[in-house]
This record gives C-alpha cells, sequence and structure tokens, in this order.
C-alpha cells in the first residue's frame, strides 16, 4: 500500500472532484428533446390573446386548449397566469430550450424585452449569450433570439409526469403557494427542482403540468 504526503493527496483529491464536476456536466447535456413543454406566462396590464400568440408563434386556438378558465379570447384578465405550449428542443447538444424570434421596440433593452414581454421566462443574460448585439447598442425593429429554458422531466423522481411547465417566480410565491396553485405535492416540487429557493421571488422553476386533454375535462 502507497501512502501519499498530505499534500499530495490533497492535491488528487482536488483533481478528481474537478473530473467528477466535468463528467457530471457532460451528463447534463442533453440528446434529445420533448414534443410539448408549458410556460407558464404571467399577464400584465394591456396584454391580450394576440399579443402573447405572436410572441410565441402559437395559434390563439392552440393557448386556449390550456387555459380553459379563459372564457373570453378578447378579454384576459390582469395578474393571471397562461399556460403557452411550446416545443422543448435539444439546444446544440447543450441544453433544453426554444429559440423565439422578437422584434425589438424603440428603447428596448435585453432586461426589459425579458422582464416585460416575456415575463421572466428568460433573462437578460441569455438573450446577450444567444444574440450578437452589444447591451447597450440593440437596434430597434430589428429580429432577435429569445431562449427559454424547459424540462422533459426526470424519470427517476416520477414515471407520471411528461409535460412540464417552465415557472418564473415571483415575488410573494413559495413552496406552498407554487404546490397550491399547480395541483403538485411539494415534496416532488423540491425533487424536480432540488437547488431552486422557492420564495427567492425570481428565477425559473420546473413544474409537472397537464395534457391538452385534460385540462378540458
Amino acid at each position: 500500500m502507497i501512502l501519499l504526503p498530505k499534500r499530495n493527496l490533497a492535491i488528487t483529491l482536488f483533481s478528481f472532484h474537478i473530473f467528477l464536476s466535468l463528467i457530471l456536466k457532460t451528463q447534463a447535456k442533453c440528446n434529445t428533446g420533448c414534443h410539448l413543454a408549458i410556460a407558464s406566462y404571467y399577464v400584465r396590464q394591456g396584454t391580450n390573446l394576440s399579443y402573447i400568440s405572436d410572441l410565441f408563434s402559437q395559434q390563439v386556438p392552440e393557448i386556449l386548449k390550456y387555459n380553459p378558465k379563459v372564457t373570453n379570447k378578447d378579454s384576459i384578465n390582469t395578474g393571471i397566469r397562461l399556460n403557452v405550449p411550446f416545443s422543448c428542443d435539444c439546444l446544440n447538444g447543450d441544453f433544453l430550450g426554444h429559440t423565439f424570434t422578437y422584434i425589438t421596440q424603440f428603447g428596448d433593452t435585453y432586461d426589459s424585452i425579458a422582464k416585460f414581454p416575456y415575463s421572466n421566462l428568460t433573462n437578460k443574460d441569455w438573450l446577450q449569450r444567444v444574440n450578437s448585439y452589444q447591451p447597450t447598442r440593440i437596434p430597434d425593429y430589428v429580429p432577435i433570439n429569445v431562449t427559454v429554458n424547459c424540462s422533459c422531466g426526470d424519470r427517476d423522481v416520477s414515471k407520471d409526469y411528461a409535460l412540464f411547465a417552465t415557472y418564473p417566480l415571483r415575488p410573494g410565491e413559495d413552496l406552498s403557494s407554487v404546490a397550491a396553485e399547480s395541483g403538485v405535492p411539494a415534496h416532488l416540487l423540491e425533487l424536480y427542482n432540488p437547488e431552486s429557493n422557492f420564495s427567492a421571488g425570481n428565477g425559473l422553476v420546473f413544474v409537472p403540468a397537464k395534457e391538452a386533454f385534460h385540462y378540458n375535462k
């Protein structure tokens, strides 16, 4: 048996830790996506279904399939969440997401686009990552990429869920309130989001959701 000096042992353990981290990071990369995910979209004042339809390139009737409580397509309440369906793709083999196209408006910044049109479903860092314009030099009325992360679930947690919502946390929400709104047990939400702070008031979590035919039962 060979005994390593303490310094060499520490270096060896550190190197192993780095190696393990690289392995785990590699395993986190995606191979394929899934046909459907949900964006939990917070409706701000002045927003309507036509506007949301344009943002997500999704027809209004398709959005309504996942929102049976919306009885008037020409009028939706401010302060509610709408379920907006979209495909969850494996982007560049690196992560699960979907890239939408947004036409910039006068005065837009990456931060304002993330916060307002897309209701924090993404953030300014992601927008800067997937676009070539400098944050202080975004032209008006040009198309830019808006990438929204998504999830296809984790069969090791539960095989009962095949559809997941990208859910931006808001101030005042916590694990209990998200569980109550989604109808998903709190312990399952934690298992699907092991590193998330549900009381942070910001950031994304992934919440099991229902297929369209379940919403309409």
